[in-house]
């Protein structure tokens, strides 16, 4: 029915309907015997010119719906192409051409949409005026004197249930074998082969508080800092209390670097998102637990995997250029050398982290930022989706995927700046009284 889409998405609506009775009214009487016939271009490809173009006179008489249905010389696919050629112009200016038929597809696009509910009609009132449709009187009614009769909140929704169940008689069982099949592959292959991609672009979101963040980061720091010299008095190992200003302050560092660079509106800014989740959620359940036990254990698992990659990195051939092996083995050997090391691998609590979250009572923050941002991590295919693919805009294109380098997408500053002052509450509840939090992000700059 691609006739009736760029009438429906180019002419006035009430032009285009009163097109559409005359059109179904004439086919009436030429179609009046044969109960299989439609409007569809697979069945008007069996009509012959004579038929066709009487059936079609009240279009071939408007200048603008001729005009508009000009682009059908184009689609070489349609199996009434032919046809359409006999009487519609030449076309004079392809690129409005081809915009006239992505106007009426992007419309009809939304099969709920207005164009789309009014193309529906017109096959379900040609059924019902040939008697292929018996419907109910009170229905029929309504299609007669649509859009005019009834409540259309009631009418519509009737129409687009209707139209449904004819779709057997135009491309399943029911469909004549005389009638060709709609060459829906064959057409979108042709438009995509003779139009042009147009790609989504995204605006940037990135939100302009760098200069008052930095100096709140900065101040934070230096007040994380002085607060942890406040909490210790000699130089032993405290995993308690390396371990929570720790994690507070590697908080900290991931939000400046988001603060300083495009990667908070980048896919990357999401890993550090996922980052500071997972640092939130270990202090949140560290802090429950708050046994020096379980500090210890974490303490030891990380030192563990220092070594663990120290110790695989030796024995390759050709070391990465990220890695700096000195650097790396006096972190494997700081607590303890690594020969009187063990190991732990799994886990370092011998919990996913949300069941962590769930004894932790934070689960809310798992539920919120996990699942999504994990899939930025792992590569999964929503996130490769939306970030190297945007959508192709041209109606003639089905809406498919095309790619799109470096897209801008909302930020995540302002949720990094809320995970980190929750993870200031954790540590004031540890170490109290820390007063300090970021308030940048909560402006509406």
């Amino acid at each position: 029915m691609i006739w009736a889409c760029v009438l429906s998405g180019n002419l006035d609506r009430e032009r285009y309907l009163e097109l559409f009775r005359e059109v179904a009214g004439r086919a009436r009487v030429h179609l009046n015997e044969n109960k299989d016939a439609s409007l569809g271009h697979n069945f008007l490809s069996t009509l012959g010119v004579e038929v066709f173009v009487d059936i079609f006179q009240p279009v071939i008489e408007d200048e603008k719906a001729r005009s508009a249905l000009s682009v059908l010389r184009l689609i070489e696919s349609l199996p009434d192409h032919a046809l359409w050629v006999a009487f519609l112009p030449e076309v004079e200016d392809e690129q409005q051409a081809w915009s006239a038929l992505a106007k009426g597809v992007f419309l009809a696009t939304d099969h709920q949409s207005q164009q789309a509910t009014d193309v529906r009609w017109l096959k379900l009132i040609f059924l019902a005026i040939i008697g292929r449709m018996m419907l109910p009187p009170d229905f029929v009614e309504e299609l007669r004197l649509y859009p005019n009769h009834g409540d259309m909140r009631s009418v519509r929704p009737k129409i687009r249930a209707a139209e449904m169940s004819i779709r057997m008689m135009e491309s399943g069982v029911e469909k004549p074998e005389s009638v060709p099949q709609p060459v829906t592959e064959e057409l979108w292959k042709e438009l995509f082969r003779k139009t042009r991609c147009v790609p989504l672009p995204r605006e940037s979101q990135a939100h302009d508080i760098r200069d008052e963040l930095n100096l709140e980061l900065s101040n934070l720091f230096d007040d994380i800092s002085e607060h942890f010299f406040s909490q210790i008095s000699n130089t032993h190992v405290d995993a308690r209390c390396d371990g929570a200003f720790g994690l507070a302050l590697y908080s900290l560092s991931l939000t400046y670097e988001l603060a300083n660079l495009p990667t908070q509106i980048l896919a990357s800014g999401r890993l550090l998102l996922r980052t500071q989740v997972e640092l939130f959620i270990t202090l949140a359940y560290l802090r429950m637990k708050d046994d020096l036990t379980v500090w210890s254990q974490f303490r030891v698992y990380g030192s563990g995997q220092t070594a663990l990659a120290f110790l695989k990195t030796s024995d390759l051939t050709e070391v990465p250029d990220y890695v700096d092996m000195d650097k790396l083995e006096m972190l494997a050997n700081e607590d303890v050398w690594m020969e009187c090391r063990d190991i732990p691998l799994g886990a370092w609590s011998g919990k996913n982290l949300r069941k962590m979250a769930e004894e932790a009572n934070v689960k809310d923050v798992y539920d919120r930022y996990y699942d999504w941002t994990s899939g930025f991590v792992h590569g999964h295919w929503g996130a490769i989706r939306d970030t190297v693919f945007t959508t192709c805009v041209n109606p003639l294109h089905r809406l498919h995927r095309i790619p799109y380098a470096v897209q801008p997408m909302p930020s995540v500053i302002k949720d990094c700046c809320s995970i980190t002052n929750r993870i200031l509450d954790e540590l004031n509840t540890l170490y109290p009284t820390f007063k300090p939090r970021i308030s940048a992000h909560k402006s509406d700059k």
